[in-house]
């Protein structure tokens, strides 16, 4: 069996261009608060972990950083190069950083946390590479999330226990204001706090969030997958009524909430 790491990597090693197209719209509303949390960059270096598709670090870089993005999927490095070409992005693992000790003035991590075998791990190693008085600032969506609660109660009432797949730290731990609090404190950050940004998702289509599941996301695509056809076709036509009691004019509304969490080492 795959271990958890392997199966992330597998998984984003196939989306690359089908999550710069379906995630981004979504995920780019975080970055202005993350640039605000971080503080002045002008001249800072900084670090995007999971960098992805690489918007987050591009924005960091217009704010006068000296930033370079991360990924372990090569083809989200490669996918980030084609977009940034003037920006250093490489492969490598949030859990095992190729940097010194106290290199970076800011680390950031947008929604990156869920899809680390060893999330601590990932805290701790932004820890070692900043340096004294510097930020970290990572996202997770919120307790309340639409698109999380739509799939996790469709997958609850129709879909089957699932065997074979690797065992996963709990995809929901840091949608918890409280324990991202908790870990960064544990992890010896100061000054930690947590902001709340109320992302909205509008939809033309219910099916859109299926292709998002599908063509953005990992862990809920495994579960999916590994599900019997009549088994799946409940889950998806439970998924498409959730969204059409959504609907505003012509158009379906979805509330992401994300948790935005940072704080500095002294």
């Amino acid at each position: 069996m795959a271990s958890f790491r392997e199966a992330e990597l597998g998984g984003w090693s196939k989306r690359a261009t089908s999550y710069d197209e379906h995630f981004v719209p979504i995920t780019n509303q975080v970055i202005a608060p993350i640039i605000e949390i971080l503080g002045p960059l002008d001249g800072a270096r900084v670090l995007d972990v999971g960098c992805g598709p690489g918007h987050l670090t591009a924005a960091l870089a217009n704010e006068g950083a000296v930033v370079e993005g991360i990924d372990f999927a090569a083809t989200m490095v490669g996918k980030a190069r084609v977009n940034y070409p003037a920006i250093t992005f490489r492969e490598a693992d949030a859990e095992a950083l190729p940097y010194d000790r106290g290199v970076f003035d800011r680390v950031a991590c947008a929604f990156g946390v869920m899809h680390f075998g060893r999330p601590d791990v990932a805290i701790a190693e932004a820890f070692r590479v900043l340096r004294p008085g510097g930020r970290y600032a990572f996202t997770q969506w919120g307790m309340d999330d639409d698109v999380l609660n739509i799939v996790g109660a469709a997958i609850a009432e129709h879909g089957a226990p699932v065997s074979g797949l690797p065992q996963a730290p709990p995809a929901r731990r840091f949608s918890d204001p409280a324990e991202c609090r908790r870990v960064l404190a544990a992890t010896g950050f100061t000054d930690v706090e947590d902001r709340r940004i109320e992302v909205a998702w509008t939809m033309e289509r219910p099916e859109a969030l299926l292709d998002l599941i599908y063509a953005g996301a990992v862990r809920v695509a495994m579960i999916l997958e590994a599900q019997e056809p009549g088994r799946r076709a409940r889950i998806h036509e439970a998924i498409l009524a959730a969204v059409r009691a959504r609907a505003s004019a012509s158009t379906f509304a979805i509330r992401r909430p994300v948790v935005l969490a940072c704080g500095i080492k002294r």
